[in-house]
């Protein structure tokens, strides 16, 4: 008999946000029967991923919103925050789309399992 399978939410978030996400998604997969240990890695990289890019908005945001800054030789410059943003969500998504988080992944996963369903000619005559 299998070990269930068992998920904690790295304590290293700090959103609400990425900890709801991230648990909805593991009860959802539960309820389902669908996950199993080798998720666990995945699912923390993903967690981590939407944490740090909310944690950069949160610092874009509080720097006035703007994508751009000065820098010490007073030339404007984009600032990294963005590109480390651009990288999480990036990371995220590419995640996002393995369990079905994104429109279009859902129709690929319902268009699948409605194909398994379907017979095939010689089962019809079977």
């Amino acid at each position: 008999m299998s070990k269930p399978s068992y998920f904690k939410v790295p304590k290293c978030l700090k959103h609400k946000e990425a900890r709801k996400i991230i648990t909805d998604l593991v009860r959802n997969m539960n309820e389902k029967g669908l996950f199993t240990e080798s998720d666990v890695p995945n699912l923390c990289r993903m967690a981590i991923a939407y944490d740090m890019y909310l944690s950069c908005v949160d610092i874009i945001y509080s720097e006035g919103g703007g994508m751009t800054m000065k820098n010490l030789k007073g030339e404007l410059v984009k600032r990294p925050e963005v590109n480390i943003m651009r990288e999480s969500w990036s990371q995220y998504l590419e995640l996002a789309k393995e369990y079905g988080l994104t429109t279009r992944s859902k129709g690929l996963i319902k268009s699948l399992k409605a194909d398994d369903e379907t017979k095939s000619p010689i089962e019809n005559f079977i």
